[in-house]
C-alpha cells in the first residue's frame, strides 16, 4: 500500500493533538492550587473576622423551662465592602439586626447563641431596659440577659454584626419572619427555608422569609448548643476538584437553618478547569480546519507549524488563568481569545498563502472561541451543546469535502 502524504500528515497531527491535550491538563493542578490558596485566604480572614454568622435566638427560659415568643420578626440592615489581601477580594459585612417578639411567659432569663461575636446595641423587655452578658462555651459566643418579665411582654433587641462569606439563622420560634436589605447584588439564599419573596437589583436585594414550624418545641436551655465551624483540612483539599474546593471553608449550616451567601466567587478556576476540558475538541477542531485549508489549496503545513500553532492553543489556558485573577473570566477570556486569534491568524499567513484563507482560518478561530464560550456559560446544557458542536462540525466538514477527490489528493 502506498504510503501517501495526506495519511502522513492526518497521522502527524493526530499525535501532535494528543500531545497537546496532555500539556493542557498539565494546567489543571495549577488551576486548582490557585484555587486552594484563594480557600487559604479566605480562610485566614475568617480567623481574623470570625466565622460567618450564625445566630440563634432569641430565647427565652423561665425557672420551668423554655417559653414560646410569638410574632417573633428579625428586620435586617446589611451593608458590604470589598476587602482585599493580594490579588484576592472578600466580601465583608455589617449588619444591623433588631429582633423583637412577645414573650408568652414570665421570662427569667433570654439568650442569644452566635458562631461570632455579637454586639448587643440595646435591648428592652417591655418598657425596661435588658442588659446582656458575653460568654464563650463549647466554641459559640452566648449572651444571656437575667429578666424579671411579666407574660405577654415585648421583647425588642438591636444588634450589630460583621463578617465575611454568609448570614444564617436558626428558628428560635413555631412562627417568625426575617426581613433582610443589603446592597449586594449577588446573593445567594441557601438552607432549609427559601425566602417566600425577594428582589434582586444593581443595587441591592430584599428578601422576606416567613417560617413555619408546626412542631416547633424550644431546646432545654442545657441542651442548647450551636455546632462548631471547622475549616477543612489541607490533606483533604489537596485531593478535591476545583469544584469542591469552591465550597465554603465553614461547616454547612446544621438542619434548619436558613441565611443568604455574600462569598459569591465568580468562580473563574472553576471555568478555567471546564474551558481545560475542552482543549482537546478545541485542538482537533483548529487542526481540523488547517488540514482543510491545506487540502484545498496549494499551502504545505509542516508538522512543527501545526505543533507552534497548537501551543498557541493551549498557552490560551495559562493565560486565561492569570489574567482571570485580576479581571475577572469574562474580560480575561476575551483579552486572551482575541490575543490568540490575532496571534495565530498573523502566523497562518505565513504559510497558508491565501489572505481569504488567513481570514477565514481567523474567523473560524474567533467563532470557536466564541462557541467555547457559550457553552461554559450553559453550565448543565454544556455536554448537549458540546456533543452538537462535534456533530455539526463534523457535517460540515463532510459537506465542504464532498467533492474531494481524496484519492488524488492523498497521492504521493
Amino acid at each position: 500500500m502506498r504510503r501517501s502524504k495526506l495519511s502522513s500528515q492526518i497521522l502527524w497531527v493526530s499525535l501532535i493533538t494528543i500531545i497537546l491535550t496532555v500539556v493542557a491538563t498539565m494546567i489543571l493542578p495549577l488551576i486548582r492550587e490557585r484555587a486552594e490558596r484563594r480557600e487559604g485566604v479566605l480562610r485566614e480572614m475568617t480567623r481574623i473576622w470570625g466565622q460567618p454568622h450564625l445566630l440563634q435566638g432569641p430565647l427565652a427560659y423561665d425557672d420551668r423551662g423554655a417559653i414560646d415568643i410569638a410574632a417573633l420578626t428579625i428586620d435586617g440592615d446589611i451593608k458590604t465592602s470589598t476587602r482585599r489581601k493580594g490579588i484576592f477580594r472578600v466580601p465583608f459585612y455589617s449588619a444591623k439586626l433588631t429582633l423583637s417578639g412577645e414573650i408568652k411567659g414570665a421570662a427569667r432569663r433570654i439568650i442569644l447563641r452566635s458562631r461570632s461575636r455579637l454586639n448587643v446595641e440595646k435591648a428592652a423587655l417591655g418598657n425596661r431596659a435588658v442588659a446582656f452578658s458575653e460568654s464563650f462555651e463549647t466554641g459559640t459566643y452566648v449572651y444571656r440577659a437575667l429578666t424579671a418579665g411579666a407574660r405577654g411582654e415585648k421583647l425588642q433587641i438591636t444588634l450589630l454584626c460583621e463578617g465575611v462569606q454568609s448570614l444564617s439563622f436558626i428558628p428560635a420560634a413555631a412562627a417568625s419572619e426575617v426581613r433582610l436589605q443589603s446592597d449586594w447584588s449577588d446573593p445567594g439564599f441557601f438552607g432549609d427555608f427559601l425566602p417566600a419573596k425577594y428582589e434582586i437589583h444593581k443595587n441591592g436585594f430584599n428578601a422576606d422569609w416567613k417560617i413555619h414550624v408546626p412542631r416547633f418545641e424550644p431546646v432545654a436551655e442545657k441542651y442548647n448548643q450551636l455546632p462548631v465551624g471547622t475549616t477543612t483540612p489541607a490533606t483533604a483539599v489537596e485531593r478535591r476538584s476545583v469544584s469542591e474546593t469552591e465550597k465554603p471553608v465553614v461547616a454547612a449550616a446544621p438542619a434548619q437553618a436558613f441565611g443568604v451567601n455574600f462569598y459569591q466567587p465568580v468562580d473563574i478556576y472553576l471555568s478555567t478547569e471546564r474551558s481545560v476540558k475542552y482543549a482537546i475538541l478545541f485542538i482537533a477542531l483548529t487542526f481540523m480546519t488547517l488540514i482543510l485549508f491545506e487540502a484545498i489549496s496549494s499551502a504545505e503545513i509542516h508538522p512543527m507549524q501545526y505543533f507552534l500553532a497548537g501551543l498557541a492553543l493551549v498557552i490560551f489556558y495559562l493565560l486565561l488563568l492569570a489574567l482571570a485573577e485580576y479581571t475577572g473570566f469574562t474580560i480575561a477570556y476575551a483579552v486572551a481569545s482575541a490575543a490568540t486569534v490575532v496571534l495565530l491568524a498573523r502566523y497562518s499567513g505565513s504559510f497558508l498563502l491565501s489572505r481569504t484563507h488567513t481570514v477565514s482560518f481567523a474567523g473560524v478561530l474567533a467563532f470557536l472561541y466564541g462557541l467555547l464560550y457559550v457553552i461554559l456559560q450553559l453550565e448543565e446544557f454544556a455536554l448537549i451543546a458540546g456533543a452538537t458542536t462535534l456533530f455539526l462540525a463534523l457535517a460540515a466538514t463532510m459537506y465542504l469535502t464532498r467533492r474531494l477527490d481524496w484519492y488524488r489528493l492523498g497521492a504521493a
